[in-house]
């Protein structure tokens, strides 16, 4: 009987363990997690001269809010839910209105507008609509007006649309999910009942620029215009996996419906005939659910489908992106070829799977392993240092051994109290091809080990940039170092910027770089 007892006093014991452990871990969950992101509010006023605003706080991750009117300064902090509206009365005058997101951990996050509350009406209105260059679907507009408290926005998209609320002089955007002509209306309110108002018309045109390659799904004025065939069906979508090797925006997906032809697949047409005297493999990108699934790409003439050339190649994985290289080597170059046709599944009925395919692009056939860019053996660069560390030179290899045998390496002089940032780059003669390289690979020298190593690329007036960091693992030895730039936007990319212990002020180091060259 005792050893009953002992038993259901050791189980219970053991249950009131797993419970504080249990009871633990969420209490650290809860202290661990982030704070409010995203801290906004808008702003609507009622126009009948009595000063009432509506507020509608918003945020990420929080639990409620407090708020302070500006009209008090006396005030104490008002608690409201997170979907909760609020109302307050205001006199005229300028006020600071000040919230507080509150989240699970007690974390906070801050937002302020200032409000400037009349009842006169509105003057002197002016409106600036912007049309996105990139994406014509995207529109922004900024308008202010003397004596407006609130301006409110219609878009025109749709019938009996709610305003936005906006306050004076800031931007609302909007993208438009269709082409059209499309009225966008301003009208400026204050307290009182008067309001002022400007309306205008924007055309968003239809995607009407021709398909060339490389193909990339991302161009919002192309129209990529798909024939499908067989029981498939094909568009432009967001890409619905942008982890691995596609992070892009946008995607083709090719769906082949149930009971599709085993043939089934569809083609793009391009502006112009390929051209395959240099360039002769293709690269796409794919995502397929199967594994081992045949993935048929080929060329067409663009008004003889006698003359075509294809090539086949499988999956060698499921649900998830990878690229498949397709030799085009031994097409005929007395043809034109100027459609491009992807069959997923060749070979079997279509059984409702969605398949997906990015990034089409043209490259060599043969590509060496590496290509080289720079190993300081012949003409010097010309490069700029910054961040008050000394000149660059180049100088014999002081350590000719290891991965390094060459006769000359750059040197870089970190100057004591130099820039945490310091650092230098030089220029090439033409940009680098990271369309069939990924990556940089550079051989560096350095006294410590631990440091980081930062590579920088750059378009020729530094609007586009990506950087990678490296830490070393080698102390007074020469150590291979491979920098990946696959998710590097496109560009051309000529300027190479190198920063040695980056984060640190200098402190007389001397560090040496050396080998650059392209690298898959």
């Amino acid at each position: 009987m005792n050893s009953i007892k002992n038993i259901l006093i050791i189980m219970t014991l053991l249950t009131f363990s797993v419970a504080c452990e249990k009871e633990k871990d969420n209490l650290d969950k809860v202290s661990n997690a982030s704070g409010p992101s995203n801290v906004s509010a808008t702003f609507d006023i009622t126009q009948d001269n009595t000063g009432e605003v509506t507020i509608t706080p918003t945020a990420n991750g929080a639990t409620y809010f407090m708020v302070l009117f500006g009209d008090d300064a006396y005030a104490t902090p008002e608690k409201y839910g997170i979907n909760e509206s609020i109302t307050h009365t205001y006199a005229e005058g300028v006020y600071t209105f000040q919230l507080t997101a509150v989240g699970i951990s007690g974390k906070t996050a801050q937002f302020e507008q200032e409000l400037e509350i009349t009842f006169l009406p509105p003057q002197n209105l002016t409106v600036t609509i912007d049309q996105d260059v990139t994406n014509p679907f995207f529109v922004s507009v900024t308008a202010s007006a003397q004596y407006a408290v609130i301006m409110d926005v219609y878009f025109g998209e749709e019938q009996n649309e709610d305003p936005i609320h906006a306050m004076p002089d800031s931007t609302v955007t909007h993208t438009y999910q269709n082409p059209g002509e499309y009225i966008i209306t301003v009208i400026a309110k204050s307290g009182g009942s008067g309001t002022a108002s400007i309306s205008d018309t924007i055309n968003i045109s239809e995607a009407n620029d021709p398909v060339n390659l490389p193909i990339n799904f991302e161009s919002f004025t192309v129209n990529y215009a798909f024939t499908d065939f067989g029981g498939v069906t094909s568009a432009v979508i967001d890409n619905p996996d942008p982890t691995g090797i596609n992070t892009s925006s946008k995607v083709a997906e090719s769906f082949k419906s149930e009971g599709a032809e085993t043939w089934g697949g569809t083609f793009l047409t391009l502006e112009n005939p390929i051209d395959f005297t240099v360039n002769n493999n293709f690269k796409v990108k794919v995502w397929s659910p199967k594994l081992n699934a045949m993935v048929k790409l080929k060329v067409e003439n663009l008004t003889n489908a006698d003359i075509w050339y294809e090539v086949d190649q499988f999956t060698t994985t499921s649900n998830d992106w990878e690229e498949i290289v397709y030799d085009f080597s031994a097409i005929s170059l007395e043809e034109e070829y100027q459609k491009v046709v992807i069959f997923f599944d060749f070979g079997n009925n279509g059984d409702g799977s969605s398949y997906y395919f990015d990034d089409i692009q043209l490259v060599p056939g043969n590509l060496p392993t590496d290509m080289p860019i720079e190993d300081f053996e012949g003409t010097p660069p010309d490069f700029t240092s910054f961040g008050n560390i000394a000149d660059i030179e180049i100088v014999a290899n002081p350590d000719q051994s290891g991965v390094n045998t060459t006769a000359n390496a750059a040197k870089m002089f970190k100057t004591s109290g130099s820039e945490t940032w310091a650092g230098a780059f030089w220029e090439l003669s033409s940009p680098m091809d990271l369309d069939n390289y990924s990556k940089i690979a550079c051989k560096t020298w350095s006294a410590t080990s631990g440091i980081v190593i930062k590579l920088k690329i750059e378009n020729s007036d530094a609007s586009v940039t990506h950087e990678v960091d490296i830490t070393n693992t080698s102390a007074n030895a020469w150590e291979d170092l491979a920098y990946d730039f696959s998710d590097a936007p496109a560009a051309d990319y000529v300027r190479i910027v190198i920063f040695f212990d980056f984060g640190n002020a200098g402190n007389d180091a001397t560090y040496y770089f050396d080998e650059f060259s392209l690298t898959n």
